[in-house]
């Protein structure tokens, strides 16, 4: 799957990233920390040991967070293709046992909140014992949102964007915060401008050529004036002579989806860099910065949440599925064992097939998930693991139903799972079954930067001898490939169909099937 920055450097970069202080209040007293519930609104999902009322708060907030930003970038979008877990809890010395690594460094920020990507959820954990300062507008979970925006931001565009807007746009939207009656959306974060003000910035030609990959990636201060600076050339933008060049920024995003070469699109829709340098330079030491508010979405009601006490043993199955994304396998286990002692839970498999898949244990972590899938588990990719890790090319008809039936489980539970559904296409492809196309496109829709997707239809194109538009989709992976095994596969993938349109390769070489992506 493509990413804005590695796994490793946007993980080094979150545990950086500055957490301040609260942007409201939340309701409520604290409970016993065996004590956990469920609160569910539309979109979101809390695992809670706080207050009723402070987990409905939380989720009622990130649902005003969600709905500012599909109101003001329509193209974004919102819901992410991995399942986000929330888990909010009482203080911090809770926040500290789902998280002690924060205060065991020395030296270490000891965070309001914080995020980790896990290969079947993303994270967000929230404490709520945080004071409210409306003399500051900063929210105290900037550092977290920020990785929640930079997911959307990846997923919501065929092609990456450069790292100045993409960096730029998702700390801007990070400082969101959400009152009873609106929402603030680009409020200035300060620790950003006294750096632009200490320090000397880039230049804007040299940010615009930035990218993951540059030299001062690997040094902490330097990436701290890359954020800073982009963080303010968005806010300009967007926001700077009464916004009139939010549109014209928008188009430079739709010029670059489109194939755009950066510099190009940059150019065309918002003029040269060297034109804008002076008024930037004015804009960030101005005293006073304008930004956005929009009403509350008043359809979203805090006591419309659903609410469920949660088993001692489904709430610490929860846990171990959070302590593994965290690569904490000791916390991992015991809270296995905890949930298993409390009656159990499916999810303490599920839990169990990651630790053996993280440690290179596929039989191991096969047997794992089958059992999660016989005990009734509703993590969706735990039935796309199991079913990839059955998957073989020669497979009979008998073993593909299987694995078909298990996809097929997966999308239902998660019809956002991207790979769950290119794997199922090519299982349809193989037994010729269904409308295998229809299964790709949906996981291009999800996930259009993804390079496999579109070999996977151009496979399926293939078999059906359809091979002008199976060309098409190799065309574009090639296009949107950036490592050379990326690029290797399109290009045999483009050779074999020019060969087989041409007469040169037999039907029966045309039509192997394509194989499935690495787990993720």
């Amino acid at each position: 799957m493509k990413t804005l920055l590695s796994t490793a450097l946007a993980e080094r970069l979150v545990t950086a990233a500055l957490a301040a202080t609260m942007v409201l209040a939340l309701a409520g007293g604290v409970e016993a920390a065996d004590e956990w519930r469920e609160i569910k609104s539309a979109h979101f999902t809390v695992t809670s040991n706080a207050s009723e009322a402070s987990a409905r708060s939380v989720a009622w907030q990130l649902e005003q967070m969600r709905s500012a930003i599909a109101t003001l970038w329509p193209w974004a979008k919102v819901d992410l293709n991995r399942p986000l877990s929330v888990f909010v809890v009482a203080d911090e010395t809770a926040l500290k046992a789902l998280a002690p690594m924060y205060w065991d460094r020395k030296g270490s920020v000891r965070p309001a909140t914080f995020w980790v990507a896990g290969v079947d959820k993303n994270y967000l954990a929230i404490r709520t014992d945080v004071e409210a300062d409306d003399k500051v507008n900063i929210n105290p979970y900037v550092s977290s949102y920020f990785s929640y925006v930079t997911l959307i931001l990846q997923q919501s565009v065929a092609r990456p964007m450069p790292l100045w807007f993409s960096r730029g746009l998702a700390g801007l939207i990070s400082n969101t915060i959400v009152r009873d009656s609106t929402v603030l959306v680009g409020a200035p974060i300060p620790w950003h401008l006294e750096r632009l003000r200490a320090r000397t910035r880039m230049d804007l030609p040299t940010l615009l050529r930035m990218s993951g990959s540059a030299p001062e990636f690997l040094k902490a201060e330097d990436l701290s004036t890359f954020d800073a600076t982009s963080w303010a050339l968005v806010h300009y933008l967007l926001f700077g002579e009464r916004g009139v060049r939010w549109p014209r920024l928008d188009r430079f995003a739709q010029l670059v989806a489109q194939g755009t070469e950066p510099d190009a699109a940059f150019r065309q829709a918002l003029g040269s860099p060297d034109s804008l340098d002076g008024p930037f330079t004015t804009y960030i030491n101005r005293s006073i910065f304008t930004f956005r508010q929009v009403n509350v979405d008043a359809s979203v009601k805090r006591e419309g949440f659903s609410v469920r006490e949660l088993p001692a043993g489904e709430a610490a199955a929860r846990q171990a599925l959070l302590y593994t994304a965290m690569r904490r396998p000791e916390e991992a286990r015991r809270a296995i064992t905890e949930a298993r002692a409390a009656g159990g839970a499916p999810d303490t498999f599920v839990a169990e097939g990651l630790l053996f898949d993280a440690g290179g244990k596929q039989e191991e972590a096969k047997g794992a998930y089958a059992r999660a899938a016989d005990a009734g588990s509703k993590n969706s990719y735990a039935h796309y693991r199991l079913a990839s890790l059955m998957w073989q090319s020669q497979a009979d008809r008998e073993s593909l139903l299987q694995v078909e039936k298990l996809l097929n489980q997966a999308c239902v539970l998660n019809n956002r799972n991207a790979p769950a559904y290119a794997l199922l296409a090519d299982v349809r492809s193989a037994l010729s079954i269904g409308d295998p196309m229809s299964m790709v496109l949906r996981a291009i829709s999800l996930e259009p930067a993804e390079p496999h997707y579109r070999l996977t239809a151009a496979s399926v194109l293939r078999k059906e001898g359809k091979y002008d538009e199976a060309l098409k989709h190799a065309r574009i992976a090639l296009s949107l490939a950036d490592t050379e095994e990326e690029r290797r596969r399109a290009t045999e993938m483009i050779e074999s169909l020019t060969r087989a349109k041409g007469g040169g390769a037999p039907v029966e070489a045309a039509t192997a099937r394509f194989g499935q992506p690495a787990a993720r």
